[in-house]
């Protein structure tokens, strides 16, 4: 923006995921900033290939709410009384700076669900045209709507992937259709997706458009579909009272939110880039064609010129001890009868790494390269980042094993390899994941037997596959076992020794596949670097997986502080919250902290429960006084909190009477208790009680007769509750508990 308040000519390039699909299906659009939220919605629609049947919404960080108001208009959608009108407010107003995201949620009964985020903005020449344009994207546009969202596409790609899937099921008609036009879901068709945006006349919003008022729902928010929805959504699958997020940060159910991290400083990084051997030959190869280098029809340097660069980049380093190009007289030997630049495989993957990438641009029969410092930075770092993201992807959809193996044993070692992901990212830094333990940890619930002896080969070819290929982009550490066979080779004797065996007919240990011992060797082992866990952090973002970082929530509200902790272990959560303590006052601390407790629910009640960890730590006589004030407050939930963290302190400090403190951590036993109750299984609860040392059997034999005088309103649900978990526990106490239910219930 200017500073005179007008805008300057700009384009934002946004980069658009659908949330839940694995891999992960986007694309990156550029658009005017000046352009209005319904061009982008039109956009969208375009580039992954939506019909328009269907509501749509948009919902920014602050949980406002957009869309197309005169379809919306006193539908209650979580956002107060007010929608704003997506035509009237610019992308550049609600993406205002890097980093930026909006939500967009297409059909409100499949739940298409797409994560927008403002990657860059980028100035427009003087006189440029204002277009809408594809720059990028993965995977093939979504191929109908009304399959029952992500899950129903992943059913209708797995069918498809399956010779005779579906038949006459639900996708059947669907599937058989796909496969006789050859739809492929791996093309990616920038070209028609770019044709078709061209035809995309972007209008222009002028002005601060005024943003809806009302009161936000807020990150993660909820509401119900009404009857009104129903009427005008047209899925015909639409429930009313069904479920919709309001959120902005990605599928919350049904999405594992792993182990926040700490990542390498950005200049470490961007030094990591440079030192990974093939990414540094990439760049030295592109320098080398600054000046332009002749090429063939096939975009690959010519035999006299392929011969040069690997001598003159040095490009044998990157060969390994048992390659000709590893041996100076072996290597002129081979160069010398090269007849491709395709034959060389020291020149072919950094060649298609920088071509790929935009390091080489092939034109005019000759490749064009820019200088090693012209890459650099975050651009570096992303183009990186992005090289490993399309591994994964390949990984993800095609398994590690190379040409020769199909069908089922490709695919399970995809879901293999897929695993061993997420323990990578789970594992602690610089912790090593071992194929050994891994391996002894399945034979624990495996059985002995072809069966497992297959299974256990397919594992060791995904752990090897996956980890050479992260080790070549400097991702991981890896260290390959003993023996000179390699897991493909394993795996190839084990099948040919299965040939004829049917699997799955029991646990004998008759062949000679079987008799094999795998104790007899070290198995493969790797790490991730800070490198790869940054890479990996990203690819896992993009697939709507949330992946939290330690300090994050530095500089957040306290509302949100203790929504981010929930899942965190004692240790994370010491240091994220040293953190946030840092960069606020004591007596702030304290009354964000307690202002978050006010509220009902279970999110409300597990904010309570962080709170008090929190406040606990808070020894300064400022915070201590916000304490005793919230104390003596008629607001529930923060009076009980602040009570009970008063009553735990000793002596003078404490300044709370005893019985009222006692009343404080009964309610909070039922509220915390509360979260499990009727959301799990009953099991789940009862294991709550008895994994806290103040709900143990014994002690709930004193408390009994006082919990159901607890004024809290899920105190007969909770007791009635563990009164039926507890029958197999304590019938006694049980029978007690129910008891105390019927009270409680008498009592409201």
């Amino acid at each position: 923006m200017r500073r005179d308040g007008k805008t300057a000519p700009s384009d934002l390039q946004l980069k658009i995921v659908l949330h839940g699909t694995r891999p992960p299906l986007w694309r990156r659009l550029v658009l005017p900033s000046d352009a209005s939220l319904g061009t982008l919605h039109d956009a969208i629609q375009v580039a992954f290939g939506w019909q328009g049947g269907h509501l749509h919404l948009f919902t920014d960080e602050f949980g406002r709410g957009y869309g197309e108001a005169a379809r919306l208009t006193g539908i209650d959608l979580g956002f107060g009384h007010e929608v704003g009108d997506e035509d009237a407010i610019a992308l550049g107003d609600v993406l205002a700076e890097e980093k930026a995201r909006l939500r967009y949620v297409y059909d409100f009964g499949d739940d298409w669900e797409h994560g927008i985020t403002l990657e860059k903005t980028l100035p427009r020449p003087v006189g440029a045209e204002r277009a809408v344009r594809c720059v990028g994207g993965r995977r093939a546009d979504v191929p109908a709507e009304d399959i029952g969202g992500v899950w129903g596409l992943a059913e209708v790609l797995e069918f498809l992937d399956t010779p005779g899937g579906a038949g006459d099921g639900p996708h059947g008609e669907l599937v058989a259709e796909l496969r006789a036009a050859g739809y492929d879901p791996a093309a990616f068709d920038r070209d028609g997706i770019t044709a078709r945006l061209a035809r995309l006349t972007p209008d222009t919003v002028s002005g601060k458009a005024k943003p809806p008022t009302g009161d936000g729902a807020g990150r993660g928010g909820v509401r119900r579909l009404t009857a009104e929805d129903v009427a005008l959504c047209t899925c015909g699958q639409c429930g009313v009272g069904g479920p919709v997020d309001a959120g902005v940060d990605g599928p919350a159910e049904d999405v594992p939110v792993l182990r926040p991290v700490t990542l390498a400083p950005r200049e470490d990084l961007f030094a990591a880039v440079r030192g990974v051997p093939l990414f540094d030959a990439a760049l030295r190869l592109a320098a080398w064609c600054r000046e332009g280098r002749q090429v063939t029809a096939g975009r690959v340097l010519r035999p006299a010129l392929a011969r040069a660069a690997v001598e003159e980049v040095q490009l044998w380093k990157l060969a390994g001890d048992d390659s000709p190009y590893a041996d100076a007289v072996a290597r002129a030997r081979a160069l010398k009868s090269l007849r491709s630049a395709k034959d060389v495989a020291v020149l072919d993957d950094p060649w298609w790494l920088a071509v790929d990438g935009g390091l080489i641009t092939v034109s005019g029969g000759r490749a064009w390269g820019g200088a090693a410092t012209d890459f650099t930075g975050e651009g570096l770092l992303e183009f990186w980042a992005a090289t490993m993201g399309d591994l994964l992807e390949e990984i993800g959809e095609t398994g590690v094993l190379l040409d020769g193996w199909h069908g089922e044993l490709g695919e399970l070692t995809a879901e293999i390899a897929d695993g061993l992901v997420g323990l990578l990212y789970d594992a602690p830094d610089d912790a090593w994941v071992n194929v050994d333990g891994l391996r002894a940890k399945a034979r624990e619930v495996g059985e002995n037997g072809p069966e497992f002896d297959l299974f256990q080969a397919l594992f060791a070819a995904s752990f090897q596959g996956l980890g050479e290929g992260l080790a070549l982009l400097g991702a991981v550490e890896y260290e390959p076992g003993d023996g000179v066979d390699s897991a493909e080779e394993n795996l190839r004797t084990l099948q040919n020794a299965l040939v004829g065996q049917e699997l799955g007919g029991g646990s004998g240990t008759s062949t000679a596949a079987s008799d094999r011992s795998w104790d007899d060797q070290r198995g493969h082992r790797m790490r991730l670097t800070p490198l790869g866990r940054y890479g990996l952090r990203a690819y896992l973002m993009e697939c709507g997986v949330p992946a939290p970082l330690l300090g994050e929530y530095a500089e957040a509200d306290a509302d949100a502080l203790l929504q981010g902790l929930l899942g965190y272990s004692p240790e994370e959560m010491r240091r994220e919250v040293e953190g946030w303590l840092a960069h606020r006052s004591a007596t702030d601390a304290a009354v964000g902290l307690l202002d978050a407790c006010v509220g009902d629910g279970c999110e409300a009640a597990a904010k309570r429960a962080v709170a008090q960890l929190v406040l606990a730590d808070l020894d300064d006589p400022r915070a201590l006084r916000v304490l005793r004030k919230a104390a003596d407050s008629d607001a529930e939930g923060c009076r009980q909190v602040a009570t009970a963290t008063l009553g735990a302190r000793l002596g003078a400090e404490a300044d709370v009477d005893p019985a009222r403190a006692e009343q404080s951590e009964l309610w909070l036993l039922i509220d915390g208790l509360s979260i499990l109750a009727g959301a799990q299984e009953r099991q789940e609860l009862t294991r709550g009680f008895l994994e806290n040392w103040n709900t143990a059997p014994e002690s709930l034999e004193q408390r009994v007769d006082e919990l159901w005088r607890v004024e809290h309103p899920a105190t007969a649900q909770v007791l009635a509750e563990l009164g039926e978990g507890l029958r197999g526990v304590d019938k006694r106490l049980a029978k007690r508990m129910r008891t105390a239910a019927n009270k409680a219930h008498s009592r409201r």
